[in-house]
């Protein structure tokens, strides 16, 4: 299998990307940042191109905006604040971790049911089960709402490209974790759970294929599943490349419908084809660097561009590439 040098092309100081951008998805979408006030659109090099001033908490916490900044949504820990030209509306929803905005006007919110407790006289909080909610954008009114089976998660939405579903990947931790399916029928939301034990990361740009990697607590596999079947279609094992101390990362997404970026612990990026074919091992070489430096997270930007987060050992970097043509 070849070795190709992504070509670099440029840095993004001051970014880290599994904390400043939203949403939190690695394929290739729109991203966007709130900073100091103010939530911007980012270009494919996540560099501001539009700019929007909002009136929100230091503490507010960027989940979902429209590419036109007309509909924005924060949350500010203690409820979900969604902003419009005809002013903000807030959710009675606390420390919600996602939102995914939908077609007809609706938004899905996912949030844990805070608990208090208590011991030896003292009281604190706990995530217990986890809400998936169903809001009506235009009025702020709760349309229904569903329970994850879950306890003290965080979830991730991964919207599917076309029909609305909505993959919500409840992380526990190393306790695993729950994957389900969240679909909207008029007023009602259902939720059905498809995998456990594994991390939801994207769909193919067509919504044929949901690419899964392997939760670190369990094995060391990545699968495609057919959509919206369910039905596993391709498996990729550490195995399968006959490398010592190889183990997949949490991290890999379509790039395109025929490309696939995936991130090993030890021996960086591995590019495959649509069906999970090892095609290149990609290697990065940083002008600014002299030593090796490790990646601690990639996500895809277009379908020959991805960002990753370098460590050299004593701080992370942002950085931007792109992926040559391949030989044939």
């Amino acid at each position: 299998m070849q070795r190709i040098a992504a070509e670099w092309v440029g840095p993004v100081p001051g970014l880290r990307l599994g904390h400043d951008l939203a949403p939190l998805s690695l394929e290739p979408v729109v991203r966007y940042r709130l900073l100091d006030g103010v939530v911007s659109v980012l270009d494919e090099q996540l560099q501001p191109i539009r700019r929007l001033d909002l009136d929100v908490p230091p503490t507010a916490k960027l989940l979902a905006a429209t590419p036109d900044l007309a509909t924005v949504v924060v949350t500010d820990t203690r409820s979900v604040i969604v902003i419009t030209a005809g002013g903000p509306i807030a959710l009675d929803v606390a420390a919600a971790d996602s939102a995914t905005l939908l077609p007809g006007g609706r938004l899905l919110v996912t949030a844990p049911m805070i608990e208090r407790q208590e011991h030896q006289g003292r009281e604190y909080d706990t995530r217990g089960e986890h809400l998936v909610v169903l809001v009506d954008l235009g009025t702020g009114r709760i349309l229904d709402q569903a329970v994850l089976d879950v306890a003290d998660a965080g979830v991730i939405a991964v919207p599917h490209p076309h029909d609305g579903s909505v993959v919500l990947d409840a992380g526990m931790g190393q306790d695993g974790s729950a994957i389900y399916a969240a679909r909207v029928a008029g007023d009602r939301i259902t939720v059905e759970l498809i995998a456990e034990d594994v991390v939801s990361t994207s769909f193919a740009p067509s919504g044929d294929r949901l690419l899964l990697m392997p939760h670190p607590s369990f094995d060391d596999e990545i699968s495609l599943l057919e959509w919206p079947s369910g039905r596993t279609v391709a498996r990729l094992h550490a195995d399968d490349l006959a490398l010592e101390e190889f183990a997949f990362d949490l991290y890999g997404c379509f790039l395109s419908d025929k490309r696939i970026l995936v991130q090993t612990s030890e021996h960086g990026l591995l590019l495959c084809s649509g069906e999970l074919r090892p095609v290149a091992w990609i290697s990065l070489n940083p002008p600014s660097q002299s030593g090796d430096v490790e990646v601690s997270m990639a996500l895809g930007v277009t379908e020959d561009v991805f960002a990753a987060d370098l460590w050299d050992g004593e701080s992370s970097s942002a950085t931007v590439w792109r992926i040559p043509p391949l030989d044939a």
